[in-house]
């Protein structure tokens, strides 16, 4: 009689549970990592009349520009960066470098200036619309200096506008055609679901 463990059977089936207990694990670990990043993008779903992610504009001056996001909501235009940062985030309008301590201490370029420059190029667009700039920090995050007028933490930015239930929302004639001018020069279809926007690390280049 031969021992169990001689089985040619017995190292296939080890070897698939193997796997699939590795795919289990995997699968874990991504909802775990994605779970803030799906939250918030149910949450800007939520509070948008319409939406726009991820996408890429012209900036005026024959080049382009990456903006995380633009929110239409109540006739006004809200221009998202989002950022990332764990502990107290250290920030101010006319600092070049802004610095999150939490675990570990990171230092990232002043994101207010990359903000100033997607508003000139979204004004240059759509001059009709009262566009309004915003940092957004997602994240274990607080501010033990204050922040600048233009920053604020992802939630106390979308509490007001939250809705229950989201109805369904028709524009007026203008502002459905400065949407439509905005989702052209992106080059986004009305139907087009973009890329799920991923708001950068404390410790990356807010340019």
């Amino acid at each position: 009689m031969h021992p169990w463990y001689t089985s040619w059977l017995l190292w296939p089936a080890v070897a698939v549970l193997a796997c699939l207990l590795a795919a289990v694990i995997a699968i874990f670990i991504w909802l775990r990592l994605t779970a803030v990043r799906r939250d918030m993008l149910g949450t800007l779903r939520n509070i948008a009349d319409r939406l726009m992610r991820d996408m890429v504009l012209p900036d005026g001056v024959g080049g382009h520009i990456g903006v995380d996001a633009l929110l239409l909501r109540d006739g006004k235009l809200y221009l998202l960066l989002l950022r990332h940062a764990d502990g107290a985030v250290f920030a101010g309008s006319k600092m070049d470098q802004w610095s999150a301590v939490g675990r570990r201490r990171f230092v990232f370029r002043n994101p207010l200036h990359a903000l100033q420059d997607r508003s000139i190029a979204l004004r240059a667009l759509t001059p009709e619309l009262n566009i309004v700039p915003r940092v957004l920090f997602t994240g274990k995050c607080h501010f033990p200096k204050g922040c600048p007028a233009e920053v604020e933490l992802f939630e106390d930015f979308a509490r007001p506008l939250r809705r229950k239930k989201k109805p369904a929302v028709t524009l007026d004639t203008g502002l459905e055609a400065a949407w439509t001018r905005l989702r052209e020069a992106a080059g986004v279809h009305a139907d087009e679901e973009l890329p799920a926007v991923k708001p950068q690390s404390s410790d990356a280049p807010a340019g």
